[in-house]
């Protein structure tokens, strides 16, 4: 069986930078109903990937955050990680110079909206997907360990999906894969996502998805 030594993680969108969210536009949800609550995804991403990667260095994992260009060595916070939005062909020639060895993987975390629309109620579509280039080999094997494991969150498991148009799924040259955790435009899925029980469910879930695979 492969085994995992090195891991890079790639948190998708910008962050807040003196309180101005770096992905304006998009990527974001303000809710009229059932109550006036708002979401930033990229917010979402940072929260969930410092306590991924928080649990990855406390094991023992060699851990690269693809983002800001370099390796995690303690455990980490959120306002600790680059907020700017960094492009996706950065982010990808940072994994890929990275790739030091078959036993490294790819894990790009994020949560799924539908629509073009920032504002408005809350909408009714819910659920957790991993996106992988291909479902055969060890992105495969590990999508469908954390879509297990998201039973272990409030998150429904919806499926696990080839695409080959996502640029980090296409451009990267080690196993990766994509996670859409839940559906920020969804309020109670937002509402949950936003909160540090949340965000250490989904990273837990992520972290066992490959556990046993740890060399």
């Amino acid at each position: 069986m492969a085994t995992v030594d090195r891991v890079i993680v790639d948190y998708g969108h910008g962050g807040m930078i003196d309180g101005e969210y770096q992905t304006p536009g998009s990527k974001q949800y303000h809710f009229t109903e059932p109550e006036e609550f708002s979401i930033y995804e990229g917010v979402f991403n940072r929260g969930t990937a410092s306590k991924f990667m928080s649990l990855l260095v406390r094991a023992g994992v060699e851990t690269y955050d693809c983002v800001s260009g370099r390796y995690v060595v303690d455990s980490i916070d959120t306002v600790s990680l680059e907020q700017a939005d960094v492009s996706l062909s950065q982010r990808v020639a940072n994994a890929n110079r990275e790739n030091k060895s078959g036993s490294t993987i790819f894990v790009s975390i994020h949560a799924n909206a539908i629509g073009m629309d920032i504002k408005g109620p809350s909408l009714n579509v819910r659920g957790a997907s991993v996106f992988v280039y291909r479902a055969s080999g060890l992105s495969g094997d590990i999508a469908n360990n954390l879509l297990a494991e998201y039973g272990n969150t409030e998150l429904r498991p919806r499926k696990v999906v080839e695409n080959q148009s996502f640029y980090v799924l296409r451009k990267t040259v080690m196993p990766a894969l994509l996670s859409e955790n839940g559906f920020f435009v969804n309020f109670d899925e937002a509402k949950y996502l936003m909160t540090e029980e949340g965000q250490r469910d989904i990273a837990r879930a992520h972290f066992n998805s490959i556990k046993d695979l740890l060399g």
